[in-house]
């Protein structure tokens, strides 16, 4: 079981009991509007959280004062020490420094107890949030890539492409108090 902690959060594994928080909301249009899926059903809750619970990539991230799963952070390992970043978080914890508080913490760990090398992240040009919390945590933007891929399709069946943007960050870049 891997958990660590900042001062207002836990980052841990998934647990079933996370279905609830975790619907709350993967269920949501403005969760899914730059993400490959549609909003989940409460069934597809369940099957993404227990497959969660066998993964050590993937974190629910909690509120201490609470117990309040808010959002989840994942990171996939690529070649040469690259690891990929993504995140979802609740829509009613935004702006109040949860995410960027989750994903400094989870950098920290990639870096220092993974021996990452390097993190990059990818979103959607218009996708504002994701922007700016890269930013905010020290990410540079290394490419922008148009009509780069699609996840879904409009009314008459036809892919739609959106822009994407590719941030970056070396862990000689590196430092938590960012």
């Amino acid at each position: 079981m891997i958990q660590f902690e900042t001062t207002r959060l836990i980052m841990r594994n998934f647990s079933i009991d996370d279905v609830n928080d975790f619907y709350e909301y993967m269920s949501l249009e403005c969760t899914a509007q730059y993400e490959s899926f549609e909003p989940f059903t409460y069934d597809e809750c369940i099957a993404s959280v227990t497959r969660r619970c066998e993964r050590d990539n993937v974190f629910a991230v909690v509120l201490k004062e609470s117990g309040k799963m808010i959002g989840d952070i994942n990171f996939s390992i690529e070649e040469y020490d690259t690891y990929e970043l993504g995140y979802d978080f609740n829509p009613t914890y935004c702006k109040k420094g949860y995410a960027t508080e989750a994903c400094k913490a989870v950098i920290d760990y990639i870096f220092k107890e993974r021996s990452g090398r390097r993190i990059y992240a990818e979103c959607d040009d218009d996708n504002f949030p994701s922007i700016r919390l890269l930013e905010r945590i020290g990410f540079r933007r290394e490419g922008y890539f148009i009509e780069d891929v699609t996840f879904k399709k409009d009314g008459a069946g036809n892919p739609i492409y959106v822009n994407s943007y590719s941030y970056a960050m070396l862990k000689r870049e590196w430092t938590s108090d960012k």
